[in-house]
């Protein structure tokens, strides 16, 4: 596999975790936000750049895509982002009506829905966070057996590219370097991402 991974720094993001192209993504899912309390080896996650389907509210995140996730530079990074590389890793996020406070969130791995019944996650905004600087990461495994990897979305970077005070908190948190994916290894990604739509 060709090597299609750099070393970045968070404290710097909204210098290379930024737009690329103009798409249609409401403005309370716009910026890169922190996972804080996540139990993962990654840290920061953006939506810039994924095509929002607003007839259905749906839109779907591929982890391996460039500059979509950041992980952490730690031999638990790299196995999680390798397995997120060769599984191709995609969250589908289905919200429940056109005022975007609530949403299913279905994992695929190379585009098979993992069931429900195994995991379901959810997002919801916090009520105090009218912009969408928060959202709320909950998690339901088998059936209620374990509530494990829940955390919180807090925005870093608005949608303008500015850093919000959420990202000088986070700073001194989490170790600055990370790791990103910098181009996509499989041709058939996004073949795989529009089936979901």
């Amino acid at each position: 596999m060709a090597e299609l991974i750099e070393k970045k720094r968070l404290n710097n993001i909204a210098t290379w975790m930024i737009p690329i192209k103009q798409t249609n993504l409401p403005s309370v899912l716009k910026g890169v936000f922190f996972m804080d309390g996540n139990p993962a080896p990654d840290t920061c996650i953006t939506m810039h750049n994924l095509e929002w389907d607003t007839q259905n509210r749906v839109l779907a995140l591929p982890v391996f895509a460039p500059l979509q996730w950041t992980f952490h530079n730690s031999i638990a990074g790299w196995i999680s982002l390798r397995f997120i590389q060769w599984f191709e890793l995609t969250y589908k996020i289905q919200f429940e009506d056109e005022t975007l406070q609530q949403a299913k969130v279905i994992p695929f791995l190379l585009g098979i829905p993992i069931s429900r019944s195994i995991v379901s996650f959810t997002m919801s905004k916090d009520k105090n966070s009218l912009n969408g600087d928060i959202w709320h990461r909950k998690n339901v495994w088998f059936g209620g057996l374990s509530r494990a990897g829940e955390y919180t979305l807090r925005r870093v970077v608005d949608e303008d590219g500015r850093y919000t005070p959420a990202f000088y908190e986070m700073l001194p948190r989490v170790p600055n370097q990370c790791l990103v994916i910098v181009r996509n290894s499989k041709d058939n990604a996004s073949n795989n991402i529009s089936n979901m739509l």
